[in-house]
């Protein structure tokens, strides 16, 4: 039992760790990739890459509640036919906690954060556009925007997520299989 534990722990301790040096890593990219597009971009291209980065949070977000929310049964009987994804989808399933995390938490938040700091660039030319020398007004007015976008965006995902899940978790699945080859 206490070997049990141990491994346990030892467990969780090297999934946190994964999570956070996969985190470190796709919150670099992510704002390095950003970063370059808005460098020289306009309003409509800042626009533009803000409304991208909301709408892969929400589509994460949307994926792992449909992971958590799914049933496994479905997918044994997909699987035992051999259908396409239905394998990969069982294994979504059954790693749900982990994978809701990479969803939810890491992707999701990354997006959130990211879109926060490509609003402040949106910000910027907003302001450059009018001849505003402060963006306070129109950053806060920005910030709100993102931030409404992403809660409704997520809060109407979830429930499309849970009355879906099958369906969601099996698509996923089969994107998988695209990478299998």
């Amino acid at each position: 039992m206490a070997s049990q534990k141990k491994n346990g722990k030892k467990k969780a301790s090297s999934w946190v760790l994964i999570v956070f040096f996969l985190s470190f890593g796709l919150s670099m990219l992510m704002s390095w990739s950003s970063s370059a597009a808005l460098a020289d971009a306009g309003i409509a291209v800042a626009a533009l890459t803000v409304l991208l980065l909301v709408a892969i949070g929400i589509i994460t977000d949307i994926i792992g509640m449909a992971v958590a929310s799914a049933d496994q049964p479905p997918f044994v009987a997909m699987a035992a036919k051999k259908l396409p994804g239905a394998k990969q989808a069982l294994w979504l399933i059954k790693n749900a906690a982990k994978v809701s995390s990479v969803c939810n938490d890491v992707a999701g938040d990354i997006c959130g954060v990211v879109s926060g700091a490509a609003g402040t660039t949106l910000s910027l030319r907003i302001a450059e556009m009018q001849g505003v020398g402060s963006t306070f007004y129109i950053g806060i007015v920005v910030a709100g925007f993102i931030a409404a976008l992403t809660v409704g965006g997520k809060a109407l995902g979830k429930g499309f997520a849970i009355r879906r899940s099958r369906e969601i978790v099996f698509f996923v699945g089969r994107c998988l299989t695209l990478f299998k080859k």
